[in-house]
């Protein structure tokens, strides 16, 4: 074997993805994912019964309670107000230290299929899991945060990762989740973002989507990504919201419910954004490996929302 190999320099393979796992993943597609959530929520009563307990620590008012009903009713949430702008500012500038790097990055995971964004955060895993104090983690673990997940899944929610994804331009067509699509990651997908740079309009490649009930008209299509022309064959295109809005806004989209695309990014922008991913636990595919690990002393909500 050569140097450059050893280096990583050469194409590696694609792992592969278990057939129990694609099979799984092509039920949860259907409604008949919610006889396997709900068998699994069964098996695990006594699990989710301690979990619904901690919800009582949390914050609690009528305007959280109103963000949960929202984010029911629409699917979609701005939570730009709500939010820690001091813990938004310093996840900004732990982002923009990593900008400098994006081009080595680029170049490590071309490989990947996801060619028009770069993922920036590597470097921050220890085994493959990052600290509970990064402030990435803790931008998802603000109380407000958590409560509002809570009161929209009737239970405490858990946090499957969080990203920093640099979106430019690319030669290719579309592709991936520049097409439109719902996550198939489990029933509910909760997905937290924060715009870590200006989206002025639709050269920066907005995060795109429908709400939860015009989205119910492409439950169990037979393709799991996509065209323009497809979609809006079936929906006029004024039930689309394109999010151009200026950096730190911040939101929570259900990506299971809502159709969604984005960075579709020009020649000459990029887009720079954070995502923390959370869902209801238990999970419909087996549990990965640990994403965050203890340093500190979690408190107990922080812990079970990090399954520590």
């Amino acid at each position: 074997m050569t140097n450059s190999a050893v280096e990583g320099k050469l194409p590696a393979k694609k792992p592969r993805v278990s057939q129990f796992r694609r099979a799984l993943w092509h039920i949860n597609r259907t409604d008949l994912g919610w006889l396997v959530k709900g068998g699994l929520s069964l098996l695990n009563m006594g699990k989710l019964r301690s979990r619904r307990a901690l919800v009582s620590q949390l914050p609690h008012s009528p305007a959280l309670a109103q963000a949960s009903q929202t984010l029911k009713q629409q699917g979609y949430l701005d939570v730009s107000d709500l939010v820690s702008r001091a813990l938004a500012e310093q996840v900004a500038r732990h982002a923009e230290d990593k900008l400098a790097k994006a081009d080595a990055l680029s170049g490590q995971q071309e490989l990947g299929h996801k060619s028009f964004w770069v993922s920036l955060l590597d470097e921050d895993l220890r085994n493959g899991a990052y600290p509970a104090s990064h402030p990435f983690v803790q931008y998802a673990l603000q109380p407000e945060i958590v409560s509002i997940l809570a009161g929209y899944m009737n239970q405490l929610p858990q946090l499957s990762d969080v990203l920093l994804t640099l979106s430019r331009p690319t030669e290719n067509k579309l592709t991936f989740s520049q097409l439109w699509h719902h996550d198939h990651d489990d029933k509910q997908v909760c997905k937290l973002f924060i715009y870590l740079s200006d989206v002025n309009s639709l050269d920066d490649g907005p995060f795109t989507f429908m709400d939860a009930q015009s989205s119910n008209r492409f439950k169990n299509a037979p393709k799991s990504h996509m065209t323009d022309e497809k979609v809006f064959a079936r929906i006029g295109k004024d039930a689309v919201h394109e999010l151009i809005t200026p950096k730190f806004s911040s939101f929570i989209v259900d990506t299971a419910r809502c159709l969604h695309m984005g960075s579709r990014i020009t020649p000459g922008h990029t887009r720079l954004l954070y995502t923390a991913t959370f869902f209801p636990p238990p999970r419909i595919y087996p549990e990965p490996k640990p994403r965050f690990y203890e340093d500190g002393s979690p408190d107990p909500v922080s812990r079970s929302v990090l399954a520590l």
